[in-house]
């Protein structure tokens, strides 16, 4: 299922499946520069504890491009945009990567409406690291006549992750498309953000640290416990970026067990 929710500046797109109405809301928001899609194979698995709803991120995947002025408060405020048109007083949160940061700063600024926060693959970024990142880690394609701006794509997918399959490769280049040429704008907007200063702060809310052996930014999951010491942490061994569409049972199973408990 499918469907919009109306904002000031446009809509936002979601994924949805049935789920018993007296359940919570789980909103989950994905990395960029991806979409919604990457947890088609989750939601069904997570309804019999929660009613979720996979939110695609302003400018990425089907929903509406988001003001060029945006920071990170501004993307954490989709979950209670969200969260207001599905009259969810509280809710779950889980996000991936830089949707993690968004949820992050979303439990951190509003607890009280948070009820758990599942951050998978959370970013937490050094100084230097900002900075280099801020001076051309993402530059944008530019539109080839040819198609060579899906041949960048490509190339870039692959280089950053060489284990992946074609399958996979189309999904996330479809998802580079739909983004748009400068694909990049989210990542700015935490590239611009002292990320582990503000975590010194704490998070309030019950909290999940996810870890992938496999995960491309998994070599941040250490610093990730380090700054969020309370928080409970899990290590996936073997899992990739991708755990969610390759092994959506057992992610299921992470998630949907720390849900009951919180």
């Amino acid at each position: 299922m499918r469907g919009y929710f109306d904002v000031p500046w446009g809509q936002v797109h979601y994924r949805t499946v049935p789920a018993a109405t007296e359940l919570p809301v789980l909103l989950l928001m994905h990395q960029s520069p991806l979409s919604s899609r990457n947890y088609e194979r989750l939601l069904p698995l997570l309804a019999p504890v929660c009613r979720p709803y996979a939110l695609d991120t302003p400018g990425y995947g089907a929903s509406d491009p988001a003001p060029a002025s945006w920071e990170m408060d501004d993307y954490a405020n989709v979950a209670f945009a969200a969260a207001d048109h599905l009259g969810a007083d509280r809710f779950h949160l889980f996000g991936r990567a830089t949707g993690a940061v968004f949820a992050a700063d979303a439990a951190m600024r509003s607890p009280a409406r948070i009820r758990s926060l599942v951050l998978h693959g959370m970013p937490v970024y050094t100084d230097a690291e900002r900075a280099e990142r801020l001076a051309g880690y993402a530059p944008p394609y530019v539109l080839d006549d040819a198609g060579g701006h899906m041949q960048w794509i490509w190339k870039r997918v692959h280089t950053e992750y060489p284990w992946i399959d074609a399958v996979l490769a189309t999904h996330l280049l479809k998802d580079f498309l739909a983004a748009g040429p400068d694909f990049a704008s989210s990542y700015r907007a935490i590239f611009r953000r002292d990320l582990a200063t503000v975590l010194r702060a704490g998070i309030l809310v019950p909290t999940l640290l996810i870890g992938a052996t496999r995960d491309r930014i998994g070599y941040m999951h250490e610093r990730a416990v380090a700054a969020l010491p309370k928080a409970e942490a899990v290590l996936l061994e073997g899992a990739t970026d991708f755990v969610a569409e390759q092994e959506p049972q057992r992610f299921a199973d992470v998630i949907a067990g720390f849900l009951r408990r919180n």
